[in-house]
C-alpha cells in the first residue's frame, strides 16, 4: 500500500494561495468556502488543521477526474490561553470535528461561507503555516487488531515500525481497537502524531488523529485515539 511519510514540516513566510497539501494558514478552497461549525460552543467555527491534495496515485477513483482536495477541521480553543478542549473530537460523528471534501463532496455538518477562520498556532502564539516534507515508501497490508494480537513480539514490532508515523496514505495503526469510523469501506488520509509538532495541536494526552476518505472520495470522517 503505497503512502507519503511526513519527515518534517517547513514553515512558510508568505500566505500560501496554491491548492497544495499544507497544514495551518488558511485554506484555499477550490470552490465556494464551506467552514465547518461546532455543533455545541454556539456553532463557533471550527479550527482549520489542514488541507491534503487527493493524489490519484494513492486515491485512484476511475469516475474522479478533477482535482479533489480534503480539509480537516476540529473544534478547538483559538489561543492557549483560551485553553477550553472538547472531548468530543474524538468521535467521528461527534459534530466536534470535519473533512469536507471539495469538488461534491457530501458535507455532514453545519457550515458558513467563511473564507478566513481559527488556525494552528505555534508556541508563541503565532499563526503557523507549513508544508509537509513527503516520503514515498510502503506499507504492509492492514492487520486488525485479533491479527496483530497472533503475531509474535519481533513481528509486532516489525508491522508497527513500517505502519505507524505520521504519514498521508498507507494504512494506519491503530492502538484502542480497529478504529475505523464505521462499517464502511475506508481509505486512510492522514495519521498525525499531534504533539510535539512545530504547532499547537491540542487533541487529548498523546493522540494520534486518522482522517479516512470513503472509496469513493464524497465522505471524509475524522477519529481520534489517545493514550
Amino acid at each position: 500500500m503505497k503512502k507519503f511519510k511526513i519527515d518534517s514540516f517547513t514553515r512558510v513566510s508568505e500566505r500560501v494561495q496554491t491548492p497544495i497539501t499544507k497544514f495551518g494558514g488558511q485554506p484555499v478552497w477550490l470552490t465556494e468556502p464551506q467552514w465547518p461549525l461546532s455543533s455545541g460552543w454556539d456553532k463557533r467555527p471550527m479550527m482549520f488543521i489542514g488541507q491534503i491534495e487527493l493524489n490519484p496515485q494513492l486515491f485512484p477513483t476511475p469516475n474522479v477526474s478533477v482535482p479533489l482536495m480534503a480539509y480537516l477541521f476540529v473544534t478547538h480553543a483559538e489561543s492557549m490561553e483560551e485553553g477550553f478542549f472538547d472531548p468530543d473530537i474524538i468521535d467521528p460523528d461527534g459534530g466536534e470535528n470535519a473533512i469536507i471534501l471539495q469538488p461534491g463532496g457530501e458535507v455532514l455538518i453545519d457550515t458558513a461561507p467563511l473564507v478566513n477562520g481559527p488556525t494552528l498556532w505555534d508556541d508563541n502564539g503565532e499563526t503557523y503555516e507549513g508544508i509537509p516534507q513527503l516520503q514515498e515508501a510502503q506499507d504492509p497490508k492492514f492487520l486488525a487488531s485479533k491479527s496483530y494480537i497472533l503475531l509474535t513480539k519481533d513481528e509486532q514490532n516489525a508491522y508497527s515500525d513500517e505502519v505507524d508515523g505520521d504519514k498521508i496514505g498507507g494504512v494506519p495503526f491503530f492502538f484502542q481497537g480497529d478504529g475505523w469510523p464505521d462499517d464502511s469501506n475506508w481509505r486512510l488520509l492522514l495519521q498525525l502524531h499531534a504533539n510535539f509538532k512545530p504547532f499547537c495541536l491540542l487533541a487529548g494526552a498523546s493522540p494520534t488523529i486518522f482522517a479516512f476518505v470513503n472509496e469513493d472520495l464524497t465522505t471524509g470522517k475524522l477519529v481520534i485515539q489517545d493514550c
